[in-house]
């Protein structure tokens, strides 16, 4: 009896450990691909006065801008600023918690199970683009996809 729950105990540990260290290495990974693009931005001198914005609408290819950063911009903003120079449909909802985004150009919240998501710096931020506010440097992505909530 003492035996098999020695046993049990030892697996439970192994089981545990591994997927310790597997969960570590996927967030370094992440991190030092956040990390890469930063320091490229640093040494193309660009991190002091640009940010960059990527709209993926789920097809093949997606729209990468650079944008002139501005004190106190907000993801929203950069959005906004560079959908219009790309003469691309922009609507949007308010709500108490902020601004939502229901579609960009002809990719339209739902469709196909998937929705309009954002991401800085490879994170997902938790309040509304109209209140996360980016810094010099930053890239700035929204994605058409599936929801993984």
């Amino acid at each position: 009896m003492k035996k098999n729950i020695y046993v049990i105990v030892g697996l439970g540990i192994i089981i545990i450990g591994s997927w310790l260290i597997i969960s570590n290495s996927f967030w370094r990974a992440n991190v030092k691909e956040t990390d890469v693009f930063l320091e490229t931005a640093e040494k193309e001198g660009t991190a002091e006065k640009e940010v960059v914005l990527v709209i993926d609408n789920g097809e093949k290819e997606s729209l990468t801008s650079n944008a002139n950063f501005i004190k106190g911009m907000t993801a929203f903003d950069l959005l906004k600023e560079e959908v219009e120079k790309l003469a691309l449909e922009l609507k949007t909802k308010n709500y108490d918690m902020g601004i939502f985004i229901e579609a960009i150009g002809n990719r339209e919240n739902g469709q196909d199970g998937k929705y309009w998501l954002y991401y800085v710096n490879g994170q997902f931020p938790t309040v509304a683009a109209d209140r996360k506010e980016i810094k010099a440097g930053d890239k700035v992505e929204f994605k058409f996809e599936k929801s993984p909530f």
